[in-house]
């Protein structure tokens, strides 16, 4: 019987280690492993933590507007820009446009290579200049052959900045960059505004090689003109989907899935309140985490004590971000019991097996 038992108790324990090991429940330890032994940090949802997480987002709109800020308010001539150039009481330098032949087909064009060409003057780089800049330059080289020569040059057609607009607009496409600044709403509303899949917060602007987020909700909604900002040639407007607005919450709570970011706001609270609220026979309301980033070997891990009042009005400040995953820990007893009624057929069989053999 002594040796049944033995035998009864290294079952036990191998079922009892396997058991645990593939208990739902899951321990975040501070700091904790993920994949390949990386360490990551778990940050606790703290009042300190929400002022910091807000002054972080408050830089970043600062810097962003620095970044788009105006540099000049003079449209820079480039190549494929064609010029009308007109000098008074000399109909020789100027080229009719005739009664067939708008402004555009007749006048002179920048030629790739920023040049361009001018009776008597001969080949200008203009390339860089302001319409103001290129007419002195006129000015000064025709003073050779012609008196006090008066001229009037201006752009006719804005070929060379473009700035591109994609993503949920009911016209995506380029938009040609002239003489008068454009703004982000500026370029939505050009290109037909937004369909009704857009997502007014993703809103993303790649400029040099960066991507730069931008929250149109607050220009539409509350009227943040620091939002509405200017575009140079190049850069590139993507309207992003909504559909992918969303958070997963998993773990002890009554219908784990996901939750839809409605008009770009939900909190921790929220989120948890769009599943039933935790599991009160089973969850552990002190261990709840939201995972975040899209780096699986770099993602931000947030712990949230929701035990007390305190931990509730944190998780109500803590703004969710599309694809956080929310997790809420099971409780120790529940744990316990999950691993028991795992065991309970094993027992049955091992409890049967002794009793064979002592017959």
């Amino acid at each position: 019987m002594k040796k049944a038992w033995g035998k009864t108790a290294i079952v036990l324990s191998v079922v009892l280690l396997g058991g645990c090991g593939m208990a739902p429940g899951m321990k975040m330890d501070e700091p904790a492993k993920i994949s390949g032994g990386q360490v990551v940090r778990v940050t606790p949802i703290t009042m300190d933590l929400l002022n910091s997480l807000e002054a972080a987002h408050q830089t970043q709109v600062r810097e962003v507007a620095e970044e788009f800020a105006v540099q000049t308010t003079q449209y820079l001539i480039g190549p494929g820009d064609v010029l009308q150039i007109t000098v008074w009481d000399h109909p020789e330098l100027t080229i009719p446009a005739g009664s067939f032949r708008d402004p555009a087909s007749s006048g002179q064009q920048i030629g790739d290579d920023g040049y361009l060409f001018y009776p008597y003057v001969g080949l200008i780089k203009a390339t860089g200049m302001n319409i103001a800049a290129l007419r002195d330059v006129l000015t000064e080289k025709l003073s050779t052959y012609i008196n006090d020569p008066q001229l009037d040059v201006r752009v006719v057609a804005y070929r060379s900045k473009r700035v591109y607009v994609v993503g949920e607009v009911n016209k995506p496409g380029v938009l040609p960059l002239d003489d008068v600044p454009l703004t982000i709403a500026d370029a939505i509303s050009l290109s037909g505004g937004l369909t009704p899949m857009a997502h007014k917060s993703g809103v993303n602007v790649s400029r040099d090689g960066i991507v730069h987020e931008i929250d149109l909700k607050a220009l539409y909604d509350f009227a943040d003109a620091s939002q509405n900002l200017m575009l140079k040639h190049g850069d590139i407007v993507n309207v992003l989907d909504r559909s992918q607005q969303k958070v997963f919450v998993m773990g002890e709570v009554k219908t784990p899935g996901s939750v839809d970011i409605v008009n770009s706001e939900l909190s921790l609270a929220g989120a948890l309140g769009e599943v039933g609220g935790v599991n009160q026979l089973s969850a552990n309301s002190g261990a709840i985490y939201v995972i975040r980033g899209t780096d699986k070997d770099k993602p931000e891990i947030f712990h949230l004590d929701a035990r007390y009042a305190s931990g509730l009005i944190l998780g109500e400040r803590f703004e969710m971000k599309a694809q956080d995953v929310v997790f809420v820990d099971a409780a120790g007893v529940s744990k316990w019991n999950r691993v028991i009624s795992q065991l309970l057929p094993s027992i049955s069989i091992i409890g049967i097996a002794d009793g064979l053999g002592t017959n």
